[in-house]
């Protein structure tokens, strides 16, 4: 008896239109996030504000590094920020770098 193994196992699964839920998610949070500056900030402000915030979000959504999501990497480097450094000096043995 044959069993079909199924293929593509790692890929998302498209949800909304062409977007993953967890890139929908990030577009619609960006899109509020601009809804609520314009309704509070006009004009020359609006757009200094919002080229940046659109560019984090949609960075977020599509930027993909070795196919890993941004997100992960923004992870990666904050934990890195914020956690404690353990430097651990070990020193060679004298007789090893003689011999070599």
């Amino acid at each position: 008896m044959r069993f079909q193994i199924p293929q593509f196992i790692e890929t998302e699964v498209k949800i909304v239109g062409p977007f993953t839920l967890m890139q929908f998610l990030w577009v619609a949070g960006g899109a509020a996030i601009l809804f609520l500056l314009f309704m509070f900030t006009k004009g020359f402000l609006f757009i200094a504000l919002a080229l940046p915030v659109a560019a984090i979000f949609l960075a977020m959504a599509f930027v993909r590094v070795d196919g890993v999501p941004l997100l992960v990497y923004a992870s990666y480097g904050l934990s890195y920020i914020l956690n404690p450094k353990k430097y651990i000096f070990k020193k060679e043995d004298q007789t090893n770098i003689l011999n070599k």
